[in-house]
Formats: structure tokens, C-alpha cells, sequence
């Protein structure tokens, strides 16, 4: 179940007394905790070599985006090292210095994931619950 929190903006900005919904993450999986997860579904693999094969491929996208490649998985989206440049008046004054800015790793869901997000309207087909409030990772419904 997604749990989700509607707040109230106080940016002094067109957004100020606007109120917007947020999805809540009660906590981040690391890749030990992922190897297990997959290790319970029956996987016919230790969590060790699974711990294994997800750090490899880690290390595999990293190097492969960084090479300028695209990395895609099927039915779950594609990798690829994503910018935004700033302008500069003559191509000489364009240096990755002066106009690349926000590098960032990005994931775009492609096949099945896609279709799930956005092919019929309800997400990833799972139930969602609008939670009160989040302190310190803990959701209260008080």
C-alpha cells in the first residue's frame, strides 16, 4: 500500500497556500535488504550471490552511462545520464564548467513498469491511503 500526505505550501512563490499531495517512504531498501526481498520469492539463488549480481550490475549501469550508453531493462525502465544547460552567448563561452548543470543519473520506466504507471489510471494497480503526518520516518494516522 502507497501511503500519501496532503500539506499545504508556505514557499512565497506562486505555490503559497496551494495544497499538494505527497507520497510517504517509510524507509529505503539497500541493496542487502533487496537480495533478501528477492531471496523469499523463491529465487534459486543464496542472498549472497543475489547481493552479488545486484552490486555487479550496479556498477555495471554506472559504468555504462557514464560512457554515454543507455542502459534499459525490460519491463522496468531505462537508465541514461540526464542534464540541463544553462545558455551561453557563443559556443566557445559553452564549456561543461560554465553551461552543464545538474547531472544526474536518471530512470524513465519503459514496458511493463510504464504500463503499470500510467496504463490504467489506477498506479501500479495498488491501494493508496492518505496518511495524517510524517515525523522523523514514522507515519501517524493520529
Amino acid at each position: 500500500m502507497l501511503k500519501y500526505i496532503v500539506y499545504k505550501s508556505g514557499v512565497n512563490n506562486a505555490t503559497k497556500d496551494k495544497w499538494y499531495a505527497r507520497i510517504v517512504h517509510e524507509e529505503t531498501v539497500d541493496i542487502e535488504g533487496l537480495a533478501e526481498h528477492m531471496r523469499r520469492h523463491n529465487a534459486p539463488y543464496s542472498k549472497g550471490q543475489l547481493k552479488g549480481i545486484i552490486t555487479d550490475m550496479a556498477r555495471c549501469i554506472y559504468e555504462l552511462t557514464t560512457e554515454g550508453k543507455k542502459v534499459k531493462l525490460p519491463d522496468l525502465g531505462i537508465f541514461r545520464i540526464k542534464t540541463n544547460s544553462k545558455g551561453a552567448q557563443t559556443a566557445k563561452e559553452c564549456t561543461i564548467d560554465d553551461c552543464l548543470r545538474n547531472k544526474n543519473l536518471s530512470f524513465r520506466p519503459s514496458g511493463a513498469m510504464r504500463s503499470r504507471m500510467w496504463g490504467d489510471g489506477n498506479s501500479f494497480g495498488v491501494k493508496w491511503k492518505q496518511v495524517e503526518y510524517v515525523v522523523r520516518g514514522v507515519v501517524s494516522n493520529n
